[in-house]
């Protein structure tokens, strides 16, 4: 009897365990699967949330919701997976195949432009014009001449073609509905959208201006520049303030002096150039160029005149330029106001401007008046790590730099806090009137009050990592602060009490990872895209998909603005991108309430799905054995594609 009632417990244990499991896992389920007609050679999410699936027999865009096929390429089967390219703020990627690149729209499948097509052999450059819907194309013709051409988005076809050598192309910017800008490294040009038309070409310098009237002669020495920096990163910006009817060109020279007797090597000087040009007609508007010594920097167009923010080492001197004369307003003669280091950011704050400056060694902030020129501090005051971005608060001015964080008082220069908090922008987070940040060197979580300014320790407690990590990331959530790495999670109430702290083994197998960082690096751009600390997260996450996947990590560089750039913007192409843009922002507005972590367990790799409410897993994707998984992530909608089998692709659905 004793043997048949132990039986019988075992067997109501199993079965309350099963029935356990059934329910804690029961949240990762099959939303569909997917047979294709031969096997799958890789799949990506876009940035967009689209997947597109490449096999040997096909390129495909597959519905998320039920895994159709809402577009087939055969003419693009078995490509490699380098050949695809997503373009950054679009909704178009590229494909190259030879010399050939075709771009093509991510929701219908649309070929929207062939390189072959348009006559071109080789592309230079481009640029998605969305208010006139058109592609601008430079590069060369099948000849080996220089060409230029205006795609129709909808169509594919070629609106018009430019066959003058208009050289190497910097800039092309839509004026209005109508009308084109293109700056190129010898002249500006106006430019009919609709017909090509040149409206005006003006020389975009005297030096340029004076070589055109040197005939073929001039022609000749063009032409041998740009030969010459054909394959050169040129530093050349173009500037429109809002409502303005003049643009500048701002553009860099690098000159050479001789050795310096400490170290025997050749120094390097910089100086940065602008130019001013009236939209009506490409006039310049000034008889000589405005100059300042040092790199290429910040321009920031105020009220009262350009305010120019070059990088001249200890240098460095900044000025508020006139519009009309650009005769410097600051300084000596107008020669402008010395500052300590070379300006590689500002910041606006309240009445004032936040320089942020750096020395071979140190980062440093100065507080800029800007309508009386006045530096208000006495000494400019230091800080560790680069500035990220700032919070204004009732009497200072909380920094967040890649190291640290304290408050600022504008008025006087001094720190709020007499030690800075050791934290980087991805472990701080704002929420009900308080900032939370953990510091990485003490291991506490702090508390900051926005009102009162204070700082305090949450609890005594000291939050270490398991597996070698360090946390990574910080999160408010309803019930407390869920902080978490790649494979461990923790959470304090808001009492200060730590609800639990879990970690879980990561699996030793190279790439296996590569697919989730990218896909959580792409969800921290539209998060980022409202934090102050955005720029610190993307500059976190860019540098962890970098070294899985370089190509993905420079894909991820490019995100961070969440498709800013189609916000004025109402075509088609447009529209649809920035509403699928505009939903996917929305949804990672609100906390959730899990995360994926990859782990190992019984030499199968599993994707783990992790409360953040309990720590614990709630469901799993078996992902078997392979060493190379082809599997993809939309960490925003919380969907996993995972091949199964050689052409069946599963779709798994986090809720």
């Amino acid at each position: 009897m004793k043997v048949n009632f132990i039986t019988r417990t075992s067997v109501l244990i199993l079965c309350l365990v099963f029935y356990t499991n059934l329910g804690l896992f029961a949240q990762i389920e099959v939303k569909w699967k997917k047979e294709l007609a031969s096997d799958i050679r890789w799949q990506v999410v876009t940035a967009l949330g689209n997947l597109i699936v490449s096999s040997g027999s096909q390129l495909a865009g597959v519905d998320t919701e039920s895994g159709a096929i809402v577009w087939s390429k055969m003419d693009l089967a078995g490509i490699n997976q380098d050949a695809f390219n997503e373009l950054p703020n679009s909704p178009f990627f590229t494909v190259t195949k030879g010399n050939r690149i075709l771009l093509i729209d991510q929701f219908s499948g649309a070929l929207v432009f062939d390189s072959e097509k348009a006559g071109i052999n080789s592309i230079v450059d481009y640029f998605l014009l969305y208010r006139t819907e058109a592609i601008l194309v430079a590069g060369l013709s099948f000849s080996g001449d220089p060409v230029m051409v205006s795609v129709n988005m909808s169509s594919g076809d070629v609106s018009w073609r430019m066959n003058e050598k208009f050289g190497r192309i910097i800039a092309a910017t839509e004026l209005n509905e109508k009308e084109l800008l293109i700056v190129t490294l010898f002249n500006n040009y106006k430019i009919d959208a609709a017909s090509g038309e040149v409206i005006w070409k003006e020389a975009n310098s005297t030096e340029s201006a004076k070589l055109e009237k040197m005939g073929a002669f001039g022609a000749l020495m063009k032409s041998a520049a740009e030969n010459l920096t054909k394959d050169m990163e040129i530093d050349l910006r173009y500037y429109r303030p809002d409502g303005s009817e003049v643009f500048y060109i701002g553009s860099q020279q690098e000159s050479q002096s001789g050795m310096t007797s400490s170290t025997g090597a050749t120094s390097v000087n910089y100086k940065n150039i602008y130019n001013a040009y009236r939209i009506s007609d490409g006039s310049l508007v000034w008889d000589k160029s405005l100059e300042a010594n040092g790199k290429l920097g910040h321009v920031v167009f105020l009220d009262n005149g350009i305010l120019v923010l070059p990088d001249d080492g200890n240098r460095t001197k900044i000025n508020l330029f006139d519009y009309q004369t650009h005769e410097g307003q600051w300084g000596k003669k107008g020669n402008g106001i010395a500052i300590k280091g070379g300006v590689y950011d500002y910041l606006e704050a309240g009445d004032g401007i936040l320089l942020v400056t750096q020395t071979s060694s140190n980062n440093f902030l100065n507080y800029l008046d800007p309508n009386t020129g006045m530096i208000t501090f006495e000494k400019p005051v230091k800080v560790d790590g680069r500035v990220i971005g700032i919070v204004p608060l009732s009497t200072g001015i909380l920094y967040i730099t890649t190291e640290s964080m304290n408050i600022l008082d504008p008025n006087t220069g001094s720190l709020k806090w007499s030690k800075s908090v050791n934290t980087m922008p991805e472990l701080t987070a704002q929420y009900d009137g308080k900032i939370y940040a953990f510091d990485y060197k003490s291991k506490k979580l702090m508390i900051v009050d926005e009102v009162s300014e204070t700082i305090h320790e949450q609890s005594d407690f000291e939050l270490k990592f398991l597996g070698g990590e360090s946390p990574r990331n910080l999160e408010v959530m309803g019930d407390g602060i869920c902080i978490y790495s790649d494979q461990n999670v923790a959470k304090f109430g808001f009492d200060g009490t730590v609800k639990f702290q879990e970690y879980y083994a990561a699996p030793r197998e190279s790439g296996w990872k590569r697919a989730l960082l990218y896909a959580a690096a792409v969800r921290g751009a539209y998060i980022g895209a409202s934090a102050y600390y955005a720029s610190g997260v993307m500059a976190s996450v860019e540098d962890d998909v970098k070294k899985e996947d370089a190509v993905a990590g420079e894909m991820v560089s490019q995100l961070g603005n969440a498709y800013g750039e189609l916000g004025d913007n109402a075509t088609s192409y447009a529209a649809t991108a920035m509403k699928k843009a505009n939903a996917r922002f929305k949804a990672t507005q609100s906390a959730r309430d899990f995360m994926f972590i990859m782990s190992k367990e019984d030499k199968n790799i599993e994707l783990l799905m992790v409360s953040k409410t309990t720590g614990k897993v709630e469901g799993r994707i078996n992902l078997g054995k392979d060493k190379e998984p082809i599997y993809a992530v939309d960490d925003v909608t919380g969907q996993v594609y995972y091949l199964e089998d050689d052409n069946v692709l599963t779709s798994y659905q986090v809720k």
